[in-house]
């Protein structure tokens, strides 16, 4: 029996421990910059090399005494409260306590009823979703915590596969397909530090001196510092393996869309799929690879996703469809309709339905042919 217990121990470690490597993967900078300054905090060992990112840094530095604050604040015994502490310091970089209580409870010699617990206490902190399981139980978390309670009963109606769920509650479709569009949008891991505007890319590619130069700005770790620290050597052979995937995706990248690189608005077929093929990994990395990273390029700043487009004239990506539908509209002498616009899309390679052009021209801040008339034309509001 007890062999058989240490056995299932070691499959959940390794199974957790991938669990944990590929979040970071996917994660971008300032993410990574957030979790090595609270790692740097109690442990000297871990000292970022490239890719610090100053401000979220210096957010992250007083992480855990903010938690630990509310958790003295909160009710428990002595015992149950640096059991949350513990918990706590085992956050990922997400916010997220993805590891299992079983995992969890070996590692810091509690009973599993004891994490449970635990675990339930850290979901009463701020900010919302701290400690949570995964990112559906993030935003079950928020769920709760939303101002319209028809919120948290169409989250739990949708989980529990529920049929005819505005009848179910009694509620309009049009309500139903509002409150649906806010469970969809319910953050996915906690709120732990204010956003910006600023965009923090992985690399830059531009020209210097009549040649592309590429400098990569991903995050290290200070190998001197590092010595025998089994968490530092953790983190710096993760990052190495994302820094390595990160370049290899980037390589297959670069050399199809060499054109968009070199200062001309073109790019050409690319899928996740061929990337794959290309470097030996399965495409699910490949999206999880692409996910939130940025590179500046001669044409500016640009989401490593935008990259990958469909087979057209003109490479069907969202980005490209988006970028001529602005010079459409800002180029047009009289304001067209969006059925006009998606006709002018059409003559120069760009097949869309006019939905389609109706939602773009939304995300893109520009209202529809009468208001466009009224604004510009008629000198209204």
């Amino acid at each position: 029996m007890q062999r058989q217990e240490q056995q299932q121990l070691q499959t959940q470690q390794l199974t957790q421990d991938m669990v944990r490597r590929l979040p970071i993967l996917e994660a971008d900078r300032t993410a990574i910059a957030f979790q090595l300054g609270r790692l740097s905090k109690r442990n000297p060992n871990i000292a970022t090399g490239n890719g610090t990112v100053e401000w979220v840094a210096d957010t992250a530095s007083g992480f855990e005494a903010r938690l630990f604050e509310q958790i003295e604040e909160g009710s428990g015994n002595e015992i149950q409260k640096q059991l949350q502490k513990q918990l706590v310091m085992a956050l990922d970089h997400r916010g997220l306590l993805p590891e299992s209580d079983f995992v969890l409870a070996h590692r810091f010699g509690a009973d599993v009823a004891d994490i449970e617990v635990a675990r339930q206490a850290l979901l009463f902190l701020e900010p919302t979703g701290i400690g949570a399981k995964n990112e559906r139980d993030c935003q079950y978390r928020h769920a709760i915590e939303h101002d319209d309670p028809l919120v948290l009963d169409v989250f739990e109606a949708i989980d529990a596969h529920v049929d005819d769920i505005p009848g179910r509650l009694d509620i309009p479709a049009a309500e139903f397909e509002r409150v649906t569009r806010i469970v969809a949008t319910l953050p996915k891991t906690p709120i732990l530090y204010e956003g910006t505007e600023h965009v923090v890319p992985e690399l830059e590619v531009v020209r210097r001196d009549g040649e592309l130069v590429t400098t990569w700005f991903s995050p290290t770790l200070d190998v001197v510092r590092i010595k025998d620290d089994r968490e530092a050597k953790w983190w710096h052979e993760t990052l190495e393996m994302r820094n390595a995937t990160l370049r290899s995706v980037w390589a297959v990248i670069a050399e199809r869309q060499a054109d968009w690189l070199d200062g001309k608005l073109v790019l050409h077929p690319l899928t996740r799929k061929e990337v794959a093929e290309q470097i030996g990994k399965h495409e699910s990395t490949v999206g999880r690879a692409i996910q939130g990273k940025y590179v500046t390029t001669e044409g500016g700043v640009m989401a490593w996703r935008h990259f990958f487009v469909r087979s057209t004239e003109h490479g069907q990506s969202p980005f490209m469809v988006k970028k001529a539908l602005a010079e459409l509209i800002q180029q047009e002498t009289s304001p067209l309709s969006d059925a006009a616009l998606t006709r002018e899309l059409a003559r120069i390679g760009y097949t869309v339905t006019r939905r389609t052009v109706a939602n773009y021209r939304e995300a893109l801040g520009f209202g529809n042919s009468r208001e466009r008339e009224r604004q510009y034309w008629k000198g209204g509001d």
